[in-house]
């Protein structure tokens, strides 16, 4: 790995202060899960991320000490700002906003998290940096979900001169190894806070899924990422009712830009398993796409630029179906009959790619654990998803545009 001098981190702390604006995270729903709660022994992560605009871009970096593949808004082609990565030595980092530890706006998360996947390997390693910029401040007030390859699962409610560690081996959000937070801090004020429907509706979905032993990557996404359901209104979207659905409270929403899972090595295995799973825009539109630190590349169809990337634009247009409103609040309603198309003709297509993946990378990280595998070779199976995922998105456009004339 190339190593950068201590500089980097006295820079970068101080520039938690410094940060342009950007558009923060409005909300998010995570989850952290230990190697106890999960059924392949990775400890992982995962964040529906709830933000401005519509979707997401990945970015591919060696500006620290290790290399790291970040998600970013779109157009920040130089990832300033990382709002869930992974980086070469299994190091993971998301995070939630929070909004009973500080007040006000906060807009440090972004650079926070860029730093951890350049300079931490370790969980040890993230708290070390916290702990370095407690007395100086940062500019933050969050939940952050971080994991490691040895194992290591935690989160950190983290404002701007303290932070509260919380072990998701000792945790049991619904079943034991489990953390889930939306968008308020356990160890804040009890009074302001949001995203307490969408944490109970994340601890229904896992919980009984990390206690049966059957949590992994592949259940989150299609289990709690694409949850549209609405248990406080008694909306499921499948009952016979209005022609708009209310998901303003959903785990998968209008607000949700992208899903991500990032998964750890296991035990035994190298880093090159580390990995992130990414659905790049609404999550119920599009198929997830694994990308690799080891590839030290992104897929074409994932990185950044002005435009919506090529995987997202096919899911961008299933989106405008869902939610056919732009004006005040309608936006957040889901048109009815258009989730009936998507799930009926989009979703299998979408699911049986995303299911060819997921067999083709637990293959191919068996044949790792026998010998590393070259940068192409991660490079060419991170591609070959992408591809399919797009060949999906597109087919399920086709599918739903049958049932469902365009506007």
């Amino acid at each position: 790995m190339t190593h950068q001098p201590r500089s980097l981190v006295v820079f970068a702390l101080a520039s938690l202060f410094l940060v342009p604006a950007a558009p923060r995270a409005a909300a998010c729903t995570t989850a952290v899960v230990s190697r106890e709660a999960s059924a392949t022994g990775r400890a992982m992560l995962w964040k529906n991320r709830d933000a401005d605009g519509s979707d997401n871009q990945v970015v591919y970096l060696v500006d620290g000490k290790y290399p790291y593949v970040g998600l970013v808004n779109r157009g920040d082609t130089m990832g300033l700002q990382i709002w869930a990565g992974v980086n070469a030595e299994g190091f993971a980092i998301m995070n939630s906003a929070s909004y009973n530890l500080e007040s006000g706006d906060t807009v440090g998360e972004g650079t926070l998290m860029k730093l951890a996947l350049q300079t931490c390997a370790t969980v040890e390693d993230f708290e070390a940096l916290l702990a370095k910029s407690n007395s100086g401040g940062r500019d933050v007030s969050a939940n952050f979900g971080v994991i490691d390859a040895n194992g290591g699962a935690a989160t950190f409610e983290t404002g701007k001169k303290g932070y509260v560690r919380f072990d998701a081996a000792a945790a049991s959000d619904g079943a034991k190894g489990l953390l889930v937070r939306s968008n308020y801090s356990r160890t804040g004020g009890t009074v302001s806070g949001s995203g307490f429907l969408r944490e109970a509706r994340g601890m229904e979905l896992l919980g009984p899924l990390a206690a049966a032993g059957k949590l992994d990557a592949r259940a989150i996404l299609r289990t709690a990422a694409r949850d549209v359901e609405n248990p406080a209104i008694g909306s499921t979207g499948v009952e016979a009712g209005p022609p708009l659905l209310y998901t303003g409270d959903s785990v998968c929403r209008l607000d949700t830009v992208s899903a991500v899972v990032l998964e750890a090595p296991a035990a035994g295995e190298g880093p090159a398993a580390a990995a992130m799973w990414l659905v790049p825009s609404l999550p119920v539109t599009g198929a997830a796409v694994p990308v690799f630190p080891a590839a030290r590349a992104v897929p074409a169809g994932l990185s950044p630029r002005k435009e919506a990337s090529p995987l997202a634009e096919g899911s961008l247009a299933l989106r405008d179906r869902l939610y056919p409103e732009i004006r005040g609040e309608k936006k957040r309603y889901m048109d009815r009959r258009a989730l009936a198309a998507v799930r009926s003709a989009a979703l299998p297509l979408l699911l049986a790619a995303e299911e060819e993946t997921f067999r083709e990378v637990e293959s191919a990280r068996a044949a790792w654990r026998k010998a590393p595998p070259s940068a192409e070779a991660v490079k060419a199976l991170s591609e070959a998803a992408a591809a399919r995922a797009l060949g999906a998105v597109e087919a399920a456009g086709a599918a739903v545009a049958k049932t469902i004339p365009a506007r």
